[in-house]
């Protein structure tokens, strides 16, 4: 009788132990639940196996009676059948649902409408992030570093989730603990705070909270998150939780779950889980039910799958490879912009036959799902990239991926350029329909000035807030005059009171250029740039 119980016992510790390792979700959707499945199938059969050899060993006299009386063939072909059913649900059922077959249903994941350029709105410098994820790191590691009753306990998350907070774009990411004996020591406290970055100023802080959160990625056993998120939702499937911040700024994790065609197959958002990493406490929600201040229900890895299944197959399979007749697909990169108070990704569309261009822009709420595609002749993100790099070759920096702006209903590329040490050295604003027209600024002022000044440049005129942007208006008497061609572009310099001045000739002022002699006096609108000022607009 003993015996005969060592074989359930191993098997249902077995089971235990890969739920308690693997977190697999009790659905037949899920990959992993197949996978730990046929585990257990496996070392059934080999306990079923060993034990009918040790049966017929064992029995010296009569071994024919003794297997037919311990025979286990029947658990043995049951064990085959659910192996080989296992294998085939999650081999055979993606084969079917594969675009060759299916390749409307791939097309119509995400539901794309086709809108102007005005849906991007208005240049607004609050809501406008240009540190990207890497320049967010660099700052919230200095902000930690400086915190020596923190810093030899705990590290930073290089998570750093886009958000919209406070009318305003910001990127935040938690403290971890940095390994399993700094987990030991600061477990019964929990994490004291998290890091949130200014993505327009660059400004940083280190929150610290009342309450610290013990429930997070970084901890072990069962306050880990995945383990106490698998555990109040055995039958949910959900992918990595992101951390925001409400309104308030207290600390949320948001799983996204999910359900799949088969198994592993067209991927679907179902829901969010909304958890407290410092009571533990969650709720669940439907899609249109999620409070508003969350900005990311649908991850980004999924959004950028489901947009090229868009652009791939929405003329059929055959056609994305044969003839490829409105095949489309996203840039190599992406980037946020902030609209209606949530975050949207945005990315170049291009052509796939074509190469360094876009022929629009394709914006997905990340909230919401909803998907607009601006039908824009433009560079493309890498293009503008290397041209900004060109134009400050001399100095080695590199280009951060761009952030499309309106400036006067107009597509442009803002983007930083950095140093080898990955701190923001200019700041750049590339014309998006012709990328030779780059204009840049040191970042040696603040954020705003500088940019302010970066969009003067641009489009030729004063800003509109003149008195916070650094332009200037003075009478000049010219002593002497130069022309010169850019890169397809004429300047004049002018030399007025032993000052050097730049201004770039365009429609709005080349009949006042031409006639312009030493001598002559004029009043200038400008602002300075290094050793030279930039003439915005002439009165």
């Amino acid at each position: 009788m003993k015996k005969k119980l060592i074989t359930p016992i191993i098997m249902v510790l077995s089971a235990a132990l890969l739920y308690y390792m693997l977190l697999p979700a009790i659905n037949i959707h899920d990959f992993l639940f197949w996978v730990v499945l046929i585990i257990l199938m496996v070392e059934l059969l080999l306990l079923t196996s060993v034990n009918e050899l040790i049966t017929f060993i064992s029995h010296k006299v009569n071994r024919i009676k003794a297997v037919e009386k311990h025979n286990l063939k029947g658990i043995t072909i049951a064990t085959i059948a659910v192996i080989v059913i296992a294998v085939l649900y999650i081999v055979v059922v993606p084969m079917i649902y594969s675009p060759m077959f299916m390749s409307s249903r791939y097309a119509s994941r995400i539901a794309v409408q086709e809108v102007s350029f005005d849906e991007v709105p208005a240049y607004d410098f609050n809501q406008t992030a240009i540190i990207d994820r890497s320049s967010a790191s660099i700052l919230g590691n200095k902000v930690m570093g400086q915190m020596s009753d923190l810093v030899s306990q705990f590290v930073v998350s290089e998570e750093y989730s886009q958000i919209s907070y406070k009318e305003g774009t910001y990127r935040v990411t938690p403290m971890m603990y940095d390994g399993f004996i700094k987990y030991l020591k600061n477990k019964s406290e929990g994490i004291p705070g998290y890091i949130i970055v200014n993505t327009t100023t660059g400004e940083t802080n280190l929150v610290r909270l009342e309450k610290k959160m013990r429930y997070v990625p970084s901890a072990y056993f069962n306050n880990k998150l995945a383990r106490k998120l698998r555990f109040e939702y055995p039958f949910d499937i959900f992918g990595s939780p992101s951390f925001e911040i409400d309104e308030e700024g207290n600390p949320y994790y948001v799983c996204t779950t999910y359900t799949y065609v088969g198994c592993d197959t067209l991927k679907k958002v179902t829901g969010v889980i909304l958890f407290d990493p410092i009571t533990g406490e969650s709720t669940k929600y439907a899609i249109d039910e999620a409070p508003a201040w969350i900005d990311r229900i649908y991850p980004e890895s999924l959004v950028r799958e489901e947009i090229d299944d868009y652009g791939r197959y929405r003329n059929g399979f055959f056609n994305s490879f044969l003839a490829q007749e409105g095949v489309i697909e996203a840039s190599e990169g992406y980037n946020y912009i902030s609209k209606d108070g949530d975050i949207w990704l945005y990315t170049g569309m291009t052509s796939v036959v074509s190469d360094s261009s876009n022929i629009g822009f394709m914006l997905v709420n990340l909230r919401t799902h909803e998907a607009q595609l601006i039908g824009i002749s433009s560079a493309d993100e890498i293009s503008v990239m290397q041209s900004t790099e060109g134009e400050v070759l001399n100095y080695g920096y590199t280009a951060t991926f761009p952030v499309l702006v309106n400036v006067a209903n107009k597509p442009f590329y803002i983007l930083s350029l950095k140093d080898t040490a990955g701190l923001v050295k200019m700041y750049a604003l590339v014309d998006a329909q012709d990328y030779q027209q780059v204009y840049t600024v040191k970042a040696d002022k603040d954020a705003k000035t500088a940019i302010s000044e970066l969009i003067a440049l641009a489009i030729g005129k004063a800003p509109a807030d003149s008195q916070n942007s650094g332009t200037k208006t003075l009478t000049i008497t010219i002593q002497d005059i130069k022309k010169v061609e850019i890169e397809g572009n004429t300047y004049y310099f002018l030399l007025a009171d032993e000052q050097l001045y730049q201004l770039k000739a365009d429609l709005s002022n080349i009949t006042k250029i031409l006639y312009l002699q030493t001598g002559n006096t004029l009043e200038v609108s400008y602002f300075d740039n290094d050793e030279i000022r930039v003439i915005t607009a002439l009165k």
